[in-house]
């Protein structure tokens, strides 16, 4: 039985095809801009062309997606591209077609990481994520857009759950965050964590920090002007700042004992700033319960295939429960 398993992001979409006989030993892999293509079938049908597989040989297609997804079809947040079941079974000859959050994707993901993934921020109380425990495991990750969700069990049996945390109103916690947000409730009706922390948030705490607009850069230029760019470093630290803080708010909302773990694009480029004193001091700043924040490990993850192996590794489960 042949599966492909697909991570698709605002920016890169990353596809994995297998065989469950041998779901190890990965028969073709590619990762693309999601950007070059008008819509996800004209990508699919790119990576099949590639991979060399033929009209009706794909049995399982999982697809990870950021977006709102529903039993029949998903419609993307950062991409204009809306998504149908029905449409790929018959375009392509595929007997299974799976939804699933992007998030939940790299919640269940976490179970598939190496220790040479991933770097630890805060040791919690063990130093270690502990799947034997059964204890709650959190996903978070700035990249395009921002994404949360939660996975309980342990590695063949863990079940994720997807959120639209990203989406929660933005909190500031001093004068200048304050600031911060006048300013972006002059750009935005409404001002979410995703309006700062994600690729085009980063440009708007350049922007902040200028005190213009439509600087016309991207997140990529802030961090590489950051050496010498007085704003673009401030644009940084305000960038790690806030997103020490939100971690400790999703801390505090799910106390997952089993490690949060930081995903997306845009923490493991800006690995110093994530690695300072003001991301650590953020996270945990919460007054009474700082004491709890403090136990929760938090970890940095490097390897960028956790969506698509999480992904796989659902799909495998869901196959060898059918049987």
């Amino acid at each position: 039985m042949h599966i492909i398993a697909a991570d698709v992001g605002g920016t890169k979409t990353h596809f994995m095809f297998a065989d469950t006989e041998n779901p190890g030993n990965i028969i073709y892999e590619a990762r693309y801009q999601s950007g070059e293509f008008d819509g996800f079938e004209p990508l699919l049908q790119t990576f099949l062309d590639e991979s060399g597989a033929v009209h009706g040989q794909v049995d399982i297609l999982t697809l990870a997606l950021p977006g709102l997804v529903s039993e029949t079809s998903a419609t993307l947040t950062n991409l204009p591209w809306t998504i149908e079941k029905q449409f790929l079974k018959d375009s392509f000859g595929i007997k299974t077609v799976n939804f699933m959050n992007d998030f939940q994707a790299s919640a269940l993901g976490i179970g598939q990481l190496q220790e040479q993934d991933r770097i630890l921020l805060n040791s919690g109380a063990s130093g270690s994520y502990a799947l034997k425990d059964n204890a709650i495991r959190v996903a978070v990750g700035a990249g395009t857009g921002l994404g949360v969700a939660w996975v309980r069990g342990g590695k063949f049996a863990a079940h994720a759950y997807d959120t639209e945390g990203g989406h929660i109103d933005f909190a500031p916690v001093d004068d200048t965050q304050i600031r911060l947000l006048q300013f972006l409730q002059q750009c935005y009706p409404h001002v979410s964590y995703e309006r700062l922390l994600s690729g085009g948030g980063l440009v708007n705490l350049y922007d902040f920090c200028t005190g213009k607009r439509n600087s016309g850069i991207d997140a990529a230029w802030v961090n590489k002007q950051s050496q010498n760019d007085e704003a673009a470093d401030r644009a940084l630290s305000l960038f790690v700042q806030i997103y020490g803080a939100y971690i400790g708010n999703i801390a505090l909302l799910f106390k997952p004992y089993g490690g949060i773990f930081i995903t997306g694009g845009i923490a493991a480029k800006i690995l110093n700033k994530m690695q300072s004193d003001e991301f650590l001091n953020a996270y945990l700043s919460k007054g009474r319960m700082s004491p709890l924040v403090e136990q929760v490990a938090v970890y940095l993850v490097t390897n960028e295939s956790i969506g698509v192996l999480g992904a796989m590794s659902e799909t495998l489960k869901m196959q060898r429960e059918s049987k």
